[in-house]
């Protein structure tokens, strides 16, 4: 029986691709806007009655709703302290609907209005999403990308260095500068697209994810679409990190900041100082007393781990 099965995924291995594909997200995080909503609930011990309460009466100017709207939309990434509402990301939590043209200017108009002097950061983030609630569409409740942090994006790069185990010499060259022509750089593309959700075999290029992590309106162009399908028609159908990787260099290089985040971390890497050598030993005299024992017989029976028919 176990020799059957075995002929038969190998037959199958054979006539599939040369890779695994399936649904993963790899680094990658899709939150709803209600789960969001309510994680901040539990953080501020806010009970599910008065939640719901919030929900049914369209998310009241409350100051403790105010609080939960702030949080609500740190947690999905949309809203900055230091910078205020994070378009890119926002506007996929909602659905405007097809025949309205002016939603965008109408709610950008609608914060600026919002905006009053000495307002705290609580207020403005509640301000912004009521904005958004009324002005932009419909408040969806599909899971979304939650785009990356700075130091997400870090990680994310410092991740793939490791993955693809790039060796010290290309991680000084990164951090001059010297990058696409480097041994490792069309497996470090690869890996970072496929684990930064950013390209999956199975659906291509994500320019929909790269707009909501860098929010480059360039990435939504038809221009750019129409580079990517010229890549796709050179490619010779073989190995999908070459494709990315004449994507990349072609189409999406200029317009996102993959190159300055592969220079930043390679530089930080190499300014990690490496771990201390261990103390030598010291020689010490010491009077032991020895005790004989009776070893136990060693045991003959056979490991069963992780067997099956």
């Amino acid at each position: 029986m176990r020799t059957f099965a075995t002929i038969l995924a190998l037959t199958l291995c054979a006539i599939s691709t040369s890779y695994v594909t399936g649904t993963f997200t790899h680094y990658a995080l899709f939150k709803s806007f209600d789960t969001a909503y309510r994680e901040c609930a539990v953080y501020y011990e806010v009970p599910n009655c008065t939640v719901e309460e919030y929900i049914v009466n369209a998310y009241p100017n409350d100051p403790e709703n105010q609080k939960l709207m702030h949080c609500a939309c740190i947690n999905i990434a949309a809203w900055r302290d230091e910078s205020g509402v994070v378009e890119s990301v926002m506007g996929n939590f909602f659905n405007p609907a097809p025949e309205d043209t002016c939603y965008a200017d109408r709610t950008r108009d609608c914060i600026a209005d919002s905006r009053t002097p000495c307002s705290d950061n609580q207020t403005l983030a509640y301000n912004a999403f009521q904005c958004y609630y009324r002005q932009y569409g419909n408040l969806n409740q599909s899971e979304q990308f939650i785009a990356y942090s700075e130091l997400e994006q870090q990680q994310l790069v410092r991740d793939s260095f490791a993955i693809v185990n790039v060796p010290q010499n290309e991680l000084i060259n990164f951090s001059n500068g010297l990058i696409l022509d480097q041994q490792h750089i069309t497996e470090l593309i690869y890996v970072l697209f496929v684990r930064g959700y950013f390209y999956s075999p199975e659906q291509g290029i994500r320019l929909d994810i790269l707009y909501t992590q860098f929010g480059n309106p360039e990435l939504l162009t038809p221009e750019t679409q129409q580079c990517i399908d010229a890549a796709k028609a050179a490619w010779d159908g073989k190995r999908q990190k070459d494709l990315v990787l004449a994507i990349f260099k072609n189409c999406l290089q200029k317009i996102t900041p993959w190159l300055d985040l592969i220079q930043s971390v390679a530089t930080a890497v190499l300014t990690v100082p490496p771990p201390p050598c261990p103390e030598p030993p010291t020689t010490t005299t010491t009077t032991t007393t020895t005790t004989t024992t009776t070893p136990a017989p060693p045991s003959t029976a056979q490991p069963c781990y992780n067997l099956k028919n």
